[in-house]
């Protein structure tokens, strides 16, 4: 959430400085892996804008996260990496940064309102 915010302050700012936004017709956003999980978490940030966008294209994003795996092998090294990387996105991603799945990242992005606007 928090990439999330800071993608839409640089966005906001390039808008400010470059752009006026009566020159602006469309506005529109790809993203890969992570950084469509990001652009998600932005546009809730940008709903000045909505009526702006146009595209949104998201490839290998992990929308729904890790959380659903069968793989054992890939289920040990995603835990070795949260426990050696004590990495916060890790663990974002397979739903483990709350007790209750409500609560996690991933699912209160899935909350917010942004894709609508496409």
């Amino acid at each position: 959430m928090e990439m999330g915010e800071r993608l839409a302050t640089e966005v906001k700012q390039y808008i400010l400085s470059f752009c006026p936004i009566s020159c602006i017709s469309k506005i529109s956003f790809i993203g890969h892996s992570l950084g469509g999980l990001i652009i998600r978490a932005a546009l809730v940030h940008l709903s000045e804008f909505s009526t702006k966008f146009y595209t949104y294209i998201s490839l290998g994003s992990p929308h729904l996260g890790y959380m659903y795996n069968s793989n054992k092998l890939f289920d040990a090294g995603m835990w070795l990496l949260k426990k050696w990387r004590n990495s916060r996105c890790l663990t974002q991603l397979s739903m483990t940064d709350q007790r209750l799945y409500e609560e996690t990242c991933l699912y209160r992005l899935a909350t917010l309102p942004g894709l609508e606007w496409f």
